[in-house]
């Protein structure tokens, strides 16, 4: 086989085809799919945030939800303020089926206890025996609605003919009622 110019020329043309091919076609078309490779991942990236963030909305709703029922169970707590004679009267009927002598039921200016609630004290004066005392404290305190007992003070009676163990309890008892605001915006 003769090997002249004519056929360099040819193996120098069949050599540089694969040259010219990987920088005219495949260089640019790697470029291509590394570029589609990384918007690809950007794009996986972008939706795996997007599923955290959906998870914990999920999440939200259920907090939302058990934040709702708890703030409904503290409103059944919450006598309307127009109820709160009824939470006084059930206490002095407490006091009373202990053998306590309610002396005086004095009510104070009522205070804003939070965006929701108000508060009423009341000022009691309470004699009788100390056991009577001490169930009628325990039956208070298993009210459903929301009480208070701030201050109390209790002395030994001082009257001569008083059995012994008779006490006088000097005590505020504050009530927690629903504000005009809560209560118009159910």
């Amino acid at each position: 086989m003769r090997f002249g110019l004519r056929e360099l020329v040819f193996l120098l043309v069949l050599l540089a085809m694969p040259a010219v091919a990987y920088f005219a076609v495949f260089k640019e078309q790697n470029n291509k799919h590394q570029e589609a490779r990384a918007e690809i991942q950007a794009k996986r990236a972008k939706l795996e945030a997007l599923d955290k963030a959906t998870e914990q909305f999920i999440n939200l709703d259920e907090e939302i939800q058990r934040l709702q029922g708890a703030i409904d169970l503290i409103e059944q707590k919450l006598p309307a303020g127009r109820e709160t004679y009824v939470v006084v009267n059930r206490v002095a009927d407490i006091a009373r089926s202990h053998q306590l002598k309610v002396e005086e039921i004095k009510p104070d200016k009522v205070v804003a206890a939070g965006p929701y609630a108000s508060e009423l004290p009341i000022q009691m004066e309470i004699t009788g025996g100390f056991e009577g005392f001490y169930r009628f404290l325990l039956e208070v305190e298993k009210m459903p609605r929301i009480t208070q007992m701030p201050l109390m003070k209790l002395e030994r009676s001082k009257k001569k003919d008083d059995p012994p163990g008779t006490m006088t309890a000097t005590l505020t008892l504050s009530i927690f009622f629903e504000n005009g605001a809560s209560a118009s915006a159910n």
